[in-house]
């Protein structure tokens, strides 16, 4: 028992440096869930939100509009270095038009990111 209370202090503290080491390279996008190295992950570190491919403000995206705003995306996590495996398997904007109206509305994008990100 003595023994475990001396080592006990030692043990939390490797605890929490191994917690903070694996807080690191997730929030660096470098962990395993996703994120454009590992896939069209997300918004600068994250999933995308639609906000972000709302380029004009008007609550609707149309074709054009999503693919400047995928482009913008990967050139800029391209520039912070992130490696683009996998961004030829980004989902193409008719995936994303459920509905076939050729607009993509908030509701459909949050659908779709549903969809995508369930199992990670």
């Amino acid at each position: 028992m003595n023994r475990f209370k001396r080592r006990a202090p030692w043990l939390s503290l490797a605890f929490a440096v191994g917690i903070a080491l694996a807080i690191t390279v997730e929030a660096q996008g470098m962990g395993t869930g996703g994120g454009m190295g590992g896939g069209m992950g997300g918004g600068m570190g994250s999933r995308p939100v639609f906000a972000e491919y709302d380029l004009n403000g008007d609550g609707r995206l149309i074709a054009q509009e999503f693919n400047q705003a995928r482009a913008n995306r990967i050139s800029a996590r391209a520039q912070q270095g992130y490696r683009m495996r996998n961004a030829g398997h980004a989902p193409a904007f008719t995936t994303l038009d459920r509905n076939g109206d050729g607009v993509v509305n908030a509701a459909e994008f949050a659908a779709h990111q549903a969809q995508r990100f369930s199992g990670r």
